[in-house]
C-alpha cells in the first residue's frame, strides 16, 4: 500500500505486479533464473542499485522483468516482497493534451518515485529513449536522462532499464555520467539447447487443444535458427511456434505438422519451398551435374564453384558474409547462364535470380540511392537467391563502395532502418575485364597453361586489367573467388546448339510435333546418316548433323553464343512455327515429325562449304514411319 498520493504514477505507469499476480506462472522466464537473480542482487545493493539490462532484441529482457515481478509476489523470503514494480510509459508522457510539458510531468513522476522509494521500483523499457526526450519540447537541455541523474546518484530512487546492445552504445554509453548511475546487467542470447527447453515449457501455454509432437518442436528450432536471421533466441522460436499454431487452428488441425511450420517460414520469411523441403545435401549432391548439363565447356570451373558452396554448407566458410564470386571471361561463354542455373538448382526457380545491369548505375550522384533502394527491396523479398551484378565495373564508385559493405558485413540497412540480410545470397559479379588476356591464354597449349610461372603471370595480368577498369584492391580482396571462364571451342558450340535444340523440341512437343536432329535419332529415319551420307534423287550426297551447321553459321567469337538463338530461329523455328500456325487455323498437316540435317560439303572440305539445311516431314504412328 502506497502511503502518499501518486497521481502521476497512477496515470503514466502500469502496475506490473498487479498484472502478473493474476496468473504468476504465465510470467516465468525459463532458463533466465541466473539473470533474474542478478537483477535481485542489484536491487538489494545500497549503492548503484538501479540495474540496466542490455542485450540483443528478442533475448527476453522484458520477460526477465516480469519474472522479477512474479518473484516479488510469490516468494515469501524475497527482500522485495510487498514492493510494487511499475512500468513507465514514455509515449504517454509525451502527449501534451493536458498542457503540461514532458519535462514537467517526468519531474513530477520522479518526485513521486523518490517519495515512495521504499515501496515502488520503476521499469523503463527502451530506456535509451530518455536521452534527449523532452529537451526538444521544453526548449532546453533538460531531457529525461538529466532529470533522473541526480536522484540516481544519491540512490534516492530505483529504476530498472532495458535496451538493446545497439541503442545502449549509441545513446547511453555516450552519456558517461548517465551510464555510471546504472548497474549494467548483460543478457546474452539463449543457446540452442536452452531455447529448446524454453520452447518445451511454452508449448502447453500456447497450444491449447493442438498436439505439438517432439519432432515438430525440433523442426521449429532448426527452422528458426536457419531461416530467421533478424531475430534472436528465444523470441524467434516462440514466434515461429505461435505462427505455426495459428496455421493449424485455421486449418482445423488437432496436431501441429512440419508443413504448418514450413508455411510460416515460406510466407513470412520468403524462403522457397524448394529450400525448405530439400536438405542442403540433396541440393548440393546434384549441383555439379545440373550445372554441367546446362553450361557447356566449363567443367573445371563448375567443379570449383560446387566445392566452394559445399564448403560453406559444411560450416567451414565464413558464415557472417555471403558467398561471392567474380566471373571473368569474354562475352557469351556462360557466365549469366551459370548464375541462372545456380538459382534453379539451389533455390528452385529462375525467379530466385536477382539481376542488375550495372551499366544502369554509372552516373555519379543519382545512382547510389536508386541502386540501394532497388537492391534492399528485392533482397528483402527474396533473401534466398543468386544476386547477379552484370558488368560490375561500369557501376559508379559509390555503388562499388556500397557493395564493399555487403561483401564485408553481409547486411545492409534500407531507407526505413530495417537491417536486410545478405548472408543467404550467392553474389555473382560478371565482367569482361581481362578478356584479351583470357583469349590469348586459350590459344596456348595445355603444357604452357599449366606452367606455374605462366599461370602466375596470367593472374597478374588479370589483376592489372581489373584495376585498370576501376576495381580497387580492397574490393578485389573481399571477393570470395575469382573464376575465369574458358573460351569456347567449336565442339563446345555444337553441344550448346544441341542443348538449345533439345529445349526447342520440348516446346514443339507441347504443340504435337517432334524435331529430330541428333545422329542416332536421324539414323532411324535415314539409315546411312550415321555413315555421313544419304541418297537424294538417286545421288549420294554428304550429310551432316544440323547442330554442326548451326554452330558453324551462328557462332561469333566476338559475341559468343548469343547469335545462336537467332540462327536457330531462322533455320529451325520458322519452319516449325509455320506448320503449328497452320494446324491452329484448321489446316492440319499429314505429318508430325521434322527430320533436320545439313546436306552438301561442310567447310572442312572446302573454304566455306556448300552445305545447306534440309528437313523431311514424316508421320510417326506407333513407331512406324510413313514418309
Amino acid at each position: 500500500m502506497i502511503d502518499k498520493e501518486t497521481p502521476y504514477l497512477d496515470q503514466y505507469t502500469t502496475d506490473l505486479t498487479a498484472k502478473v499476480s493474476q496468473n504468476p506462472e504465465k510470467y516465468h522466464a525459463y532458463e533466465r533464473e541466473n539473470i533474474t537473480q542478478r537483477v535481485l542482487i542489484s536491487l538489494v545493493k545500497k549503492i548503484q542499485n538501479s540495474p540496466l539490462l542490455v542485450g540483443l532484441p528478442g533475448v527476453g529482457k522484458t520477460a526477465i522483468i516480469e519474472d522479477l515481478a512474479r518473484l516479488m509476489i510469490t516468494t515469501d523470503e524475497s527482500m522485495l516482497k510487498g514492493k510494487r514494480l511499475v512500468q513507465i510509459s514514455l509515449a504517454n508522457l509525451m502527449q501534451s493534451q493536458d498542457g503540461e510539458s514532458f519535462a514537467y510531468k517526468f519531474q513530477k513522476l520522479v518526485d513521486e518515485l523518490i517519495a515512495n522509494k521504499d515501496q515502488v521500483i520503476a521499469f523503463i523499457d527502451e530506456i535509451h529513449q530518455i536521452v534527449g526526450t523532452g529537451a526538444e519540447t521544453s526548449g532546453s537541455a533538460l531531457d529525461a536522462g538529466n532529470i533522473i541523474k541526480p536522484a540516481l546518484s544519491r540512490d534516492d530512487l530505483q529504476i530498472i532499464g532495458a535496451t538493446t546492445t545497439k541503442e545502449f552504445h549509441e545513446y547511453i554509453a555516450r552519456d558517461g555520467a548517465l551510464m555510471r548511475r546504472f548497474d549494467l546487467v548483460e543478457v546474452p542470447e539463449l543457446s540452442y539447447k536452452q531455447t529448446a527447453q524454453v520452447l518445451n515449457q511454452v508449448v502447453p501455454q500456447l497450444s491449447h487443444n493442438i498436439t505439438v509432437p517432439e519432432n515438430v518442436q525440433e523442426k521449429i528450432m532448426q527452422f528458426s535458427q536457419r531461416y530467421i536471421t533478424d531475430r534472436y533466441f528465444p523470441e524467434k522460436a516462440i514466434m515461429l511456434l505461435d505462427g505455426a499454431l495459428s496455421v493449424a487452428k485455421i486449418a482445423k488441425h488437432d496436431r501441429l505438422t512440419i508443413a504448418d511450420v514450413a508455411t510460416i517460414i515460406h510466407d513470412d520469411y520468403n524462403v522457397p519451398h524448394h529450400v525448405i523441403n530439400q536438405t542442403s545435401d540433396d541440393r548440393l549432391s546434384h549441383l555439379f551435374y545440373d550445372l554441367s548439363t546446362n553450361v557447356i565447356g566449363q567443367n573445371d570451373l563448375l567443379e570449383k564453384l560446387t566445392k566452394k558452396l559445399i564448403n560453406r554448407e559444411a560450416g567451414l566458410a565464413d558464415m557472417s558474409k555471403p558467398d561471392s564470386f567474380l566471373f571473368l571471361g569474354p562475352t557469351g561463354v556462360g557466365k549469366t547462364e551459370t548464375a541462372k542455373q545456380l538459382a534453379i538448382s539451389l533455390f528452385g526457380a529462375e525467379s530466385n535470380l536477382i539481376r542488375f545491369d550495372m551499366s544502369e548505375f554509372k552516373f555519379a550522384g543519382s545512382s547510389l540511392a536508386r541502386f540501394k533502394e532497388q537492391l534492399t527491396t528485392q533482397v528483402r523479398h527474396t533473401p534466398y537467391a543468386v544476386l547477379l551484378l552484370d558488368e560490375i565495373e561500369k557501376a559508379d564508385p559509390e555503388v562499388m563502395d556500397l557493395l564493399l559493405q555487403v561483401l564485408d558485413d553481409g547486411r545492409l540497412s534500407d531507407d526505413y532502418g530495417r537491417v536486410i540480410n545478405f548472408k543467404d545470397l550467392i553474389i555473382i559479379m560478371t565482367t569482361n575485364s581481362g578478356s584479351k588476356a583470357i583469349i590469348n591464354r586459350q590459344s596456348k597449349s595445355d603444357l604452357i597453361k599449366k606452367d606455374p610461372k605462366r599461370q602466375a603471370n596470367f593472374e597478374e595480368q588479370l589483376e592489372l586489367a581489373l584495376q585498370g577498369d576501376g576495381y580497387r584492391p580492397e574490393f578485389i580482396a573481399r571477393i570470395g573467388a575469382i573464376m575465369v571462364f574458358n573460351v569456347l571451342t567449336m565442339s563446345d558450340i555444337v553441344q550448346i546448339v544441341r542443348l538449345k535444340l533439345k529445349i526447342l523440341n520440348q516446346k514443339a512437343q507441347q504443340q504435337g510435333f517432334n524435331i529430330v536432329f541428333d545422329v542416332p535419332d536421324v539414323t532411324k529415319y535415314i539409315p546411312s546418316f550415321d555413315l555421313g551420307y544419304e541418297y537424294l534423287e538417286g545421288q549420294q550426297v554428304t550429310s551432316s548433323p544440323v547442330a554442326e551447321y548451326l554452330a558453324n553459321v551462328g557462332y561469333r567469337p566476338s559475341r559468343g553464343v548469343r547469335p545462336l538463338d537467332d540462327t536457330i530461329t531462322t533455320y529451325i523455328s520458322d519452319a516449325v512455327a509455320e506448320v503449328i500456325m497452320a494446324k491452329r487455323s484448321g489446316n492440319y498437316p499429314d505429318f508430325d515429325t521434322f527430320v533436320f540435317r545439313a546436306l552438301g560439303n561442310p567447310p572442312k572440305t572446302s573454304p566455306y562449304g556448300d552445305w545447306q539445311i534440309v528437313f523431311s516431314t514424316m508421320e510417326v504412328i506407333h513407331d512406324a514411319t510413313i514418309s
